[in-house]
């Protein structure tokens, strides 16, 4: 009896097993909540918080944390639906702290890719850090993470010669 319990117990594993799907959640991930960032670093182990050269001055960096702390800056809401398996990103808002950028959006769950159709822009940004975090969601190509965090991966191009990789990190607000 204990031999048929351990194959039957096995059996269960395997299917279940073999019916796991690799694909993200992608309107769990993105959908429902408000990221707030609380990175935008260069994609290495061990980076720092903000990558170098954002900032002139330690002035210019701490008001730009003043800004960052701010409830409504910084933020994205990603809205849509799943329409016959497929994600339907009606709209992306970004808010950096005296400008937003809207649009469409689209990811894909099996290649962690995805794509911001940005249309619109109200307002401009004097701050270095927002001007950065403008810049660089209108450049973002990759995703990872979950229902609580979520990195958007990025290409900044430097002196029109070399693609560096780089990410922004958000948590859900």
């Amino acid at each position: 009896m204990q031999k048929i319990a351990g194959f039957f117990l096995i059996a269960c594993l395997a299917i279940t097993m073999g019916s796991c799907n690799d694909e993200d959640d992608v309107m769990d991930i993105f959908t429902g909540k408000t990221w707030k960032m609380s990175r935008l670093t260069e994609n290495r182990k061990n980076p720092p918080q903000f990558y170098d050269g954002i900032w002139n001055s330690e002035k210019e960096r701490l008001k730009s944390m003043e800004y960052l702390n701010r409830d409504g800056n910084f933020t994205v809401i990603f809205e849509g639906s799943e329409i016959n398996g497929e994600v339907d990103g009606s709209s992306v808002i970004i808010h950096g702290i005296n400008s937003t950028l809207r649009g469409t959006w689209k990811a894909n769950g099996k290649d962690n890719s995805i794509k911001l159709y940005l249309k619109k822009i109200e307002g401009s940004e004097s701050d270095p850090l927002a001007k950065a975090f403008m810049a660089a969601m209108q450049q973002v190509f990759q995703y990872e993470g979950d229902i609580n965090q979520l990195t958007l991966f990025y290409r900044h191009d430097q002196n029109q010669n070399r693609n560096i990789t780089r990410k922004i990190g958000f948590f859900k607000q």
